[in-house]
Protein backbone atom coordinates (compact mmCIF):
# COMPACT_ATOMS: atom_id res chain seq x y z
CA UNK A 1 0.00 0.00 0.00
CA UNK A 2 1.07 3.55 -0.54
CA UNK A 3 2.38 4.74 2.81
CA UNK A 4 1.00 7.70 4.70
CA UNK A 5 4.42 9.33 4.39
CA UNK A 6 4.18 9.16 0.59
CA UNK A 7 0.77 10.79 0.75
CA UNK A 8 2.11 13.53 3.04
CA UNK A 9 4.98 14.10 0.62
CA UNK A 10 2.65 14.57 -2.31
CA UNK A 11 0.33 16.80 -0.30
CA UNK A 12 3.24 19.16 0.44
CA UNK A 13 4.15 19.84 -3.16
CA UNK A 14 1.84 22.80 -3.67
CA UNK A 15 0.56 23.86 -7.08
CA UNK A 16 1.87 20.89 -9.04
CA UNK A 17 0.15 18.20 -7.05
CA UNK A 18 -2.98 20.28 -6.66
CA UNK A 19 -3.20 20.72 -10.41
CA UNK A 20 -2.58 17.04 -11.07
CA UNK A 21 -5.19 16.07 -8.52
CA UNK A 22 -7.76 18.36 -10.11
CA UNK A 23 -7.07 16.62 -13.38
CA UNK A 24 -7.99 13.31 -11.79
CA UNK A 25 -4.57 11.87 -11.02
CA UNK A 26 -5.17 10.52 -7.54
CA UNK A 27 -3.46 7.91 -5.42
CA UNK A 28 -4.89 4.54 -4.59
CA UNK A 29 -3.68 1.60 -2.55
CA UNK A 30 -3.17 -0.71 -5.54
CA UNK A 31 0.17 -2.55 -5.45
CA UNK A 32 1.63 -4.25 -8.52
CA UNK A 33 4.81 -6.24 -9.00
CA UNK A 34 7.86 -4.53 -10.46
CA UNK A 35 10.66 -6.40 -12.23
CA UNK A 36 12.69 -7.87 -9.35
CA UNK A 37 16.39 -7.74 -8.77
CA UNK A 38 18.08 -10.94 -9.91
CA UNK A 39 17.03 -13.63 -7.47
CA UNK A 40 14.53 -11.40 -5.64
CA UNK A 41 10.78 -10.79 -5.77
CA UNK A 42 10.30 -7.11 -4.99
CA UNK A 43 6.84 -5.54 -4.75
CA UNK A 44 6.46 -1.87 -5.63
CA UNK A 45 3.46 0.35 -4.83
CA UNK A 46 1.73 1.95 -7.76
CA UNK A 47 -0.97 4.56 -8.09
CA UNK A 48 -4.19 4.62 -10.08
CA UNK A 49 -4.84 6.79 -13.12
CA UNK A 50 -8.60 6.83 -13.67
CA UNK A 51 -9.96 6.18 -17.14
CA UNK A 52 -10.92 9.72 -18.12
CA UNK A 53 -12.18 9.06 -21.66
CA UNK A 54 -14.16 6.20 -23.14
CA UNK A 55 -13.03 6.80 -26.74
CA UNK A 56 -9.30 5.97 -27.01
CA UNK A 57 -9.09 7.45 -30.51
CA UNK A 58 -10.44 10.87 -29.53
CA UNK A 59 -6.98 12.29 -28.91
CA UNK A 60 -4.89 9.82 -30.86
CA UNK A 61 -6.19 11.10 -34.20
CA UNK A 62 -5.10 14.68 -33.50
CA UNK A 63 -2.06 14.14 -31.30
CA UNK A 64 1.05 15.91 -32.54
CA UNK A 65 4.28 16.36 -30.63
CA UNK A 66 4.92 20.02 -29.83
CA UNK A 67 7.74 19.44 -27.34
CA UNK A 68 11.34 19.67 -28.47
CA UNK A 69 13.36 16.62 -29.42
CA UNK A 70 14.88 15.98 -26.00
CA UNK A 71 11.53 15.41 -24.31
CA UNK A 72 11.05 11.91 -22.94
CA UNK A 73 8.07 9.97 -24.32
CA UNK A 74 6.09 7.74 -21.99
CA UNK A 75 2.92 5.72 -22.61
CA UNK A 76 0.50 6.14 -19.73
CA UNK A 77 -0.72 3.00 -18.01
CA UNK A 78 -3.91 2.67 -16.04
CA UNK A 79 -1.97 2.38 -12.78
CA UNK A 80 0.15 5.51 -13.29
CA UNK A 81 0.23 8.76 -11.35
CA UNK A 82 2.04 11.79 -12.76
CA UNK A 83 3.36 12.87 -9.37
CA UNK A 84 5.00 9.50 -8.79
CA UNK A 85 6.26 9.32 -12.37
CA UNK A 86 8.27 12.47 -11.63
CA UNK A 87 10.31 10.48 -9.11
CA UNK A 88 11.05 7.75 -11.63
CA UNK A 89 11.91 10.19 -14.41
CA UNK A 90 14.13 12.49 -12.37
CA UNK A 91 11.91 15.53 -12.87
CA UNK A 92 10.51 18.23 -10.63
CA UNK A 93 6.91 17.35 -9.79
CA UNK A 94 5.69 20.69 -11.17
CA UNK A 95 7.11 19.84 -14.61
CA UNK A 96 4.59 17.01 -14.98
CA UNK A 97 1.83 19.59 -15.43
CA UNK A 98 3.31 20.33 -18.88
CA UNK A 99 3.25 16.85 -20.44
CA UNK A 100 0.14 17.39 -22.57
CA UNK A 101 0.19 18.07 -26.33
CA UNK A 102 0.31 21.79 -25.64
CA UNK A 103 -0.73 24.40 -23.10
CA UNK A 104 -4.13 24.44 -24.79
CA UNK A 105 -4.80 20.81 -23.92
CA UNK A 106 -5.92 20.20 -20.31
CA UNK A 107 -4.47 17.48 -18.15
CA UNK A 108 -7.98 16.12 -17.60
CA UNK A 109 -8.00 14.80 -21.18
CA UNK A 110 -5.09 12.44 -20.60
CA UNK A 111 -5.93 8.75 -20.58
CA UNK A 112 -4.25 5.35 -20.30
CA UNK A 113 -2.59 4.32 -23.54
CA UNK A 114 -1.78 7.89 -24.54
CA UNK A 115 1.82 8.97 -25.05
CA UNK A 116 2.91 11.92 -22.99
CA UNK A 117 6.15 13.81 -23.55
CA UNK A 118 7.97 14.78 -20.37
CA UNK A 119 10.02 17.96 -20.98
CA UNK A 120 13.76 17.87 -20.45
CA UNK A 121 15.01 18.69 -16.98
CA UNK A 122 16.11 22.23 -17.90
CA UNK A 123 12.48 23.32 -18.35
CA UNK A 124 10.13 24.71 -15.71
CA UNK A 125 6.35 24.48 -15.90
CA UNK A 126 5.05 27.77 -14.53
CA UNK A 127 1.44 28.45 -13.49
CA UNK A 128 0.65 32.09 -14.19
CA UNK A 129 -1.12 34.27 -11.64
CA UNK A 130 -3.95 36.47 -12.86
CA UNK A 131 -2.59 39.26 -15.08
CA UNK A 132 1.00 38.00 -15.15
CA UNK A 133 2.86 38.47 -18.44
CA UNK A 134 5.45 36.46 -20.34
CA UNK A 135 7.91 39.29 -19.75
CA UNK A 136 7.47 38.98 -15.98
CA UNK A 137 7.79 35.19 -16.12
CA UNK A 138 10.97 35.51 -18.18
CA UNK A 139 12.53 37.82 -15.59
CA UNK A 140 11.54 35.43 -12.80
CA UNK A 141 13.45 32.55 -14.40
CA UNK A 142 16.34 34.55 -15.88
CA UNK A 143 15.53 33.86 -19.53
CA UNK A 144 14.46 36.02 -22.46
CA UNK A 145 10.80 36.53 -23.30
CA UNK A 146 11.59 35.40 -26.83
CA UNK A 147 12.75 32.02 -25.55
CA UNK A 148 9.30 31.47 -24.04
CA UNK A 149 7.44 32.79 -27.09
CA UNK A 150 9.52 30.55 -29.38
CA UNK A 151 8.60 27.44 -27.36
CA UNK A 152 5.82 26.05 -29.53
CA UNK A 153 4.12 24.22 -26.67
CA UNK A 154 3.10 27.56 -25.11
CA UNK A 155 1.10 28.96 -28.08
CA UNK A 156 1.98 32.51 -27.02
CA UNK A 157 2.93 35.43 -29.25
CA UNK A 158 2.75 38.53 -27.03
CA UNK A 159 5.17 39.07 -24.15
CA UNK A 160 3.07 41.87 -22.63
CA UNK A 161 -0.41 40.36 -22.84
CA UNK A 162 -1.85 39.53 -19.37
CA UNK A 163 -2.36 35.79 -18.83
CA UNK A 164 -5.27 34.04 -17.17
CA UNK A 165 -4.75 32.55 -13.73
CA UNK A 166 -3.37 29.02 -13.93
CA UNK A 167 -2.21 29.33 -17.55
CA UNK A 168 0.67 26.88 -17.91
CA UNK A 169 3.88 28.26 -19.41
CA UNK A 170 6.85 26.07 -20.31
CA UNK A 171 10.12 27.93 -19.63
CA UNK A 172 13.29 26.61 -21.31
CA UNK A 173 16.69 26.74 -19.58
CA UNK A 174 15.06 28.19 -16.47
CA UNK A 175 17.32 29.34 -13.66
CA UNK A 176 16.45 28.05 -10.16
CA UNK A 177 13.92 30.13 -8.26
CA UNK A 178 14.21 30.24 -4.49
CA UNK A 179 11.18 28.62 -2.91
CA UNK A 180 9.25 30.75 -0.44
CA UNK A 181 7.49 27.92 1.35
CA UNK A 182 8.48 27.68 5.02
CA UNK A 183 10.80 24.92 6.13
CA UNK A 184 9.05 22.34 8.28
CA UNK A 185 10.86 21.49 11.49
CA UNK A 186 11.00 18.04 12.98
CA UNK A 187 8.70 17.68 16.00
CA UNK A 188 10.51 17.69 19.30
CA UNK A 189 11.14 14.23 20.73
CA UNK A 190 9.52 14.44 24.14
CA UNK A 191 9.50 10.99 25.64
CA UNK A 192 11.03 7.55 25.47
CA UNK A 193 7.73 6.22 24.15
CA UNK A 194 8.64 7.50 20.66
CA UNK A 195 9.86 4.95 18.05
CA UNK A 196 13.36 3.54 18.53
CA UNK A 197 14.38 5.22 15.26
CA UNK A 198 13.04 8.77 15.05
CA UNK A 199 11.47 9.01 11.55
CA UNK A 200 12.21 12.73 11.10
CA UNK A 201 15.48 13.97 9.66
CA UNK A 202 17.44 16.88 11.08
CA UNK A 203 18.49 18.32 7.70
CA UNK A 204 22.20 17.69 8.36
CA UNK A 205 22.86 15.24 5.54
CA UNK A 206 25.87 12.94 5.40
CA UNK A 207 27.39 11.64 2.17
CA UNK A 208 25.53 8.56 0.88
CA UNK A 209 28.74 6.61 0.23
CA UNK A 210 32.25 6.68 1.63
CA UNK A 211 34.99 7.52 -0.86
CA UNK A 212 34.60 7.57 -4.61
CA UNK A 213 34.72 10.50 -7.01
CA UNK A 214 31.98 12.66 -8.48
CA UNK A 215 31.81 11.53 -12.10
CA UNK A 216 29.03 13.97 -12.98
CA UNK A 217 27.74 16.90 -10.98
CA UNK A 218 24.46 18.77 -10.79
CA UNK A 219 23.56 20.89 -13.82
CA UNK A 220 20.54 21.87 -15.90
CA UNK A 221 20.26 18.54 -17.71
CA UNK A 222 21.52 16.30 -14.88
CA UNK A 223 19.87 17.29 -11.63
CA UNK A 224 21.74 14.84 -9.45
CA UNK A 225 25.18 13.73 -8.28
CA UNK A 226 26.83 10.67 -9.81
CA UNK A 227 29.42 9.20 -7.47
CA UNK A 228 31.70 6.59 -9.04
CA UNK A 229 32.59 3.79 -6.63
CA UNK A 230 33.08 0.03 -6.78
CA UNK A 231 30.14 -2.32 -7.17
CA UNK A 232 29.05 -3.52 -3.75
CA UNK A 233 29.98 -0.31 -1.92
CA UNK A 234 27.45 0.24 0.89
CA UNK A 235 24.92 3.03 0.30
CA UNK A 236 23.80 4.92 3.41
CA UNK A 237 20.68 6.92 4.23
CA UNK A 238 21.81 10.54 4.41
CA UNK A 239 19.32 11.29 7.20
CA UNK A 240 16.51 9.68 9.17
CA UNK A 241 13.27 9.12 7.31
CA UNK A 242 10.71 6.68 5.93
CA UNK A 243 11.20 4.60 2.78
CA UNK A 244 8.47 5.45 0.24
CA UNK A 245 9.85 3.48 -2.73
CA UNK A 246 12.10 0.46 -2.97
CA UNK A 247 12.45 -1.84 -5.93
CA UNK A 248 13.34 -1.90 -9.60
CA UNK A 249 12.46 1.03 -11.85
CA UNK A 250 12.12 0.30 -15.56
CA UNK A 251 12.53 4.03 -16.37
CA UNK A 252 16.29 4.29 -16.17
CA UNK A 253 17.07 4.11 -12.47
CA UNK A 254 17.30 0.34 -12.14
CA UNK A 255 17.39 -0.62 -8.49
CA UNK A 256 16.44 2.41 -6.42
CA UNK A 257 15.34 3.55 -2.98
CA UNK A 258 13.47 6.78 -2.18
CA UNK A 259 13.35 8.18 1.36
CA UNK A 260 11.00 10.87 2.70
CA UNK A 261 12.84 12.66 5.50
CA UNK A 262 9.57 14.32 6.58
CA UNK A 263 11.08 17.79 6.73
CA UNK A 264 10.16 18.51 3.10
CA UNK A 265 13.22 16.76 1.71
CA UNK A 266 13.29 13.46 -0.19
CA UNK A 267 16.34 11.59 -1.46
CA UNK A 268 16.71 9.02 -4.21
CA UNK A 269 19.49 6.43 -4.54
CA UNK A 270 19.68 4.70 -7.94
CA UNK A 271 21.46 1.99 -9.98
CA UNK A 272 21.66 -0.20 -6.87
CA UNK A 273 22.58 -3.84 -7.22
CA UNK A 274 20.54 -4.64 -4.11
CA UNK A 275 18.20 -2.81 -1.75
CA UNK A 276 18.07 -3.76 1.92
CA UNK A 277 14.94 -1.80 2.88
CA UNK A 278 11.27 -1.94 1.97
CA UNK A 279 8.52 0.62 1.65
CA UNK A 280 7.38 1.79 5.08
CA UNK A 281 10.68 1.05 6.82
CA UNK A 282 11.95 3.73 9.18
CA UNK A 283 15.65 4.28 8.51
CA UNK A 284 18.35 5.99 10.52
CA UNK A 285 21.02 8.37 9.29
CA UNK A 286 24.02 6.27 8.23
CA UNK A 287 22.02 3.04 7.95
CA UNK A 288 23.01 0.87 4.99
CA UNK A 289 20.02 0.76 2.64
CA UNK A 290 21.61 -1.01 -0.33
CA UNK A 291 24.72 -1.55 -2.40
CA UNK A 292 26.15 0.29 -5.40
CA UNK A 293 25.61 -1.37 -8.75
CA UNK A 294 25.19 -0.53 -12.42
CA UNK A 295 21.54 -1.43 -13.00
CA UNK A 296 19.17 0.47 -15.28
CA UNK A 297 20.56 3.07 -17.70
CA UNK A 298 24.07 3.15 -16.32
CA UNK A 299 27.47 3.56 -17.96
CA UNK A 300 29.34 1.88 -15.13
CA UNK A 301 29.34 1.32 -11.36
CA UNK A 302 28.17 4.46 -9.56
CA UNK A 303 25.52 5.88 -7.26
CA UNK A 304 23.03 8.30 -8.78
CA UNK A 305 21.87 10.52 -5.92
CA UNK A 306 19.01 13.04 -6.05
CA UNK A 307 17.77 15.50 -3.45
CA UNK A 308 14.34 17.15 -3.64
CA UNK A 309 13.19 20.15 -1.63
CA UNK A 310 9.39 20.52 -1.75
CA UNK A 311 9.47 18.32 -4.85
CA UNK A 312 12.08 20.43 -6.67
CA UNK A 313 15.40 18.84 -7.56
CA UNK A 314 18.26 20.81 -6.02
CA UNK A 315 22.04 20.50 -5.93
CA UNK A 316 22.86 18.11 -3.04
CA UNK A 317 26.50 19.17 -2.58
CA UNK A 318 25.96 22.28 -0.43
CA UNK A 319 23.86 20.22 1.98
CA UNK A 320 26.12 17.19 2.28
CA UNK A 321 28.52 17.04 5.22
CA UNK A 322 31.11 14.70 6.61
CA UNK A 323 29.92 12.84 9.67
Amino acid sequence: MVSSSATRLLNRLGFAVGLLALAGFVLSTTALAQPPYPGEHAQQPRAYLPLLMTNPSALADTFEIEHDGDSQPYVLRQDDDLSLLALDMGRDVSLMACVTKSALHPLSRLMPGETIYVPAAHYRCHAAVEGETVQEIARLYGVSADAILETGWNHLDNAEEPLDAGRRVLVPHAKPVEQSAPRAEAPEQLSVSQPVVWPYGDGHFIWPVEGGVISQGFHSTHKALDIAVKIGTPVRAVDNGIVIKSGYSTIGYGGRVVIDHQIDYTTLYAHLTQALVEEGDVVEKGQIIGYVGSTGNSTGPHLHFELRDFGYLIDPRPLLHDE
